[in-house]
C-alpha cells in the first residue's frame, strides 16, 4: 500500500493494529503507533480502542493505559471495554472494576462486551463477591440478557473457588446449558479440585453434546493420571481411539526481530 503511495486512513490503522494484536506483533504495532503520531493523527474512538487492544494483547499494559489516558476526551464505550479487558487479561481485577465504576460515573452506558470484560476480571482475580454483584447489576439494573460468555465467566469464577457443585447447579438452570464450552470450564474445575464423581458426570454430559470433542476425554484422562489411576486413563484413551478422536496440538507464537514465528506442540526440531 505504501509502495503504491496510497494514503492510509483510520480504517487502515485499525485493521493493521488488530492484526498485530492477533499475532502478538508488538514491534510492528509500535511502528504503526509512531506513524500515527508522526503524521499528527488524532487518537480517539476506534483508533484509540485498537491501540489499547494491541498493547494489551502484546503484553504492554502500561502503554495501553498511557494511550487510554492521553487519548482525546471523545472516548467511546469500545475504548473503555478495551482497557477494562486489558486490565483483566493482565490480572488487575480490582483496577478493572475501578475503571468500570469510573466509566459509569462519566456517563457511559455499559454493553454486553463491557460485562464480559469485567466479569472475566473477577474470574481471573478471584473476586467472587464482586462477580456476583456485577452479574446481578447487569441483569437487574442494565437489563442486559446474559449470553454464553457471561454464564461462562460465572461458571469459571465459581469453579476457581472450588464451588463446583454450585457451578453445576448454576449451569443446569441457565437457558444455554447445551453449550459445550461451559461444561468444559466446569470439567476443568472438577479436575483441579479432584472431584472425580462430578467430573465423570460432567464429562458424560460433554461427550453427549459432542462425542468428537477431545476436551472432555483429555481433561478426564489427565485427572485420572494425576491421581495415579492408570487403568482409568487407559480406558479413556481406548474410547478416544475407538471414536476416532485426536487431541489438537497446542500452538505458541513468538516475535523475534519483528518476525512472528508459530510453534506446534510435538513438532520435530530442525538440526
Amino acid at each position: 500500500m505504501r509502495s503504491q503511495k496510497v494514503k492510509p486512513d483510520i480504517c487502515t490503522f485499525v485493521n493493521v493494529l488488530s492484526a498485530c494484536a492477533h499475532v502478538g506483533a508488538l514491534t510492528q504495532g509500535e511502528w504503526v503507533h509512531s506513524y500515527i503520531d508522526k503524521h499528527g493523527i488524532i487518537v480517539e474512538g476506534f483508533l484509540a480502542t485498537a491501540l489499547v487492544d494491541m498493547y494489551s494483547k502484546c503484553g504492554n499494559i502500561k502503554k495501553a493505559l498511557k494511550v487510554f489516558r492521553s487519548s482525546s476526551r471523545r472516548k467511546d464505550v469500545s475504548t473503555w471495554n478495551s482497557v477494562i479487558s486489558g486490565l483483566s487479561l493482565h490480572g488487575f481485577g480490582e483496577m478493572a472494576i475501578e475503571f468500570f465504576e469510573k466509566m459509569l460515573a462519566d456517563g457511559y452506558k455499559p454493553n454486553e462486551v463491557t460485562f464480559i470484560s469485567v466479569l472475566s476480571a473477577c474470574s481471573r482475580s478471584g473476586l467472587l463477591n464482586e462477580g456476583h454483584r456485577l452479574f446481578n447489576l447487569m441483569i437487574r439494573v442494565h437489563k442486559i440478557q446474559p449470553t454464553v460468555e457471561h454464564f461462562g465467566c460465572m461458571v469459571d469464577l465459581l469453579g476457581r473457588f472450588g464451588l463446583v457443585e454450585e457451578a453445576e447447579e448454576f449451569l443446569r438452570m441457565i437457558p444455554v446449558q447445551e453449550e459445550p464450552a461451559l461444561w468444559e470450564s466446569l470439567l476443568a474445575s472438577c479436575t483441579n479440585y479432584r472431584n472425580v464423581e462430578l467430573a465423570q458426570t460432567v464429562a458424560e454430559k460433554l461427550l453427549e453434546l459432542n462425542s468428537r470433542d477431545s476436551a472432555g476425554y483429555v481433561q478426564l484422562s489427565n485427572m485420572y493420571a494425576s491421581m495415579g489411576k492408570w487403568r482409568n486413563v487407559s480406558e479413556v484413551r481406548k474410547k478416544m481411539k475407538a471414536c476416532g478422536v485426536k487431541k489438537e496440538p497446542g500452538c505458541s507464537l513468538i516475535e523475534i526481530d519483528g518476525v512472528v514465528h508459530e510453534f506446534l506442540a510435538g513438532e520435530g526440531l530442525i538440526s
